[in-house]
């Protein structure tokens, strides 16, 4: 069901920058065959998700429907009420982790090499009045903080940090 909500998103897109777009189109911008294509479209019009008309005895004509909107739409929500709450979840986790750092009268909070949610860790930090420090990955693990490894460091930048005592920061969020 998600290949086919994928689908429908492109099928809507490249309607909406091309609205008489050919099912040759349609398979191109989805990657996929114009067989594959016809069948995915017959299916969405069975769904309601497309609606088919005919412009002349060769054109036919595609439009995603209120309800194939409302299907991108929930998906769409879904999506990111999971991802909100996912964050939430960092955020609060993080917080601790600072919490407990700070208790254990390190000095500051040292993320080396890059990090998605760095933004995440860096307000984790002022949240507690707590430092924080980003370093290159190749720089010399600084024992007096609290130290954590980007997750994305190479796995060799991982494992030197690693055997300084520097966990990688989705281990310590996954606990």
């Amino acid at each position: 069901m998600n290949n086919d909500v994928a689908t429908l998103k492109v099928i809507a897109d490249t309607l909406e920058n091309e609205p008489m777009a050919s099912q040759r189109v349609l398979a191109q911008n989805a990657g996929m065959s114009i067989g594959l294509m016809n069948a995915v479209l017959k299916r969405f019009v069975e769904r309601g998700w497309i609606m088919l008309t005919n412009v002349n005895m060769r054109k036919l004509c595609y439009a995603i429907t209120p309800q194939g909107i409302s299907e991108l739409r929930e998906r769409s929500q879904t999506f990111a009420r999971r991802t909100f709450e996912i964050a939430n979840k960092y955020n609060d986790q993080l917080c601790l982790l600072v919490a407990q750092a700070k208790q254990d009268k390190k000095s500051k909070f040292i993320l080396y090499g890059q990090s998605y949610i760095k933004f995440m860790l860096v307000y984790a930090c002022q949240a507690q009045g707590f430092a924080f420090e980003e370093k290159s990955a190749a720089a010399a693990v600084d024992k007096s903080a609290f130290c954590a490894a980007g997750e994305l460091c190479t796995p060799e930048e991982l494992a030197r940090l690693k055997k300084h005592g520097c966990p990688n920061l989705l281990d310590l969020l996954q606990e």
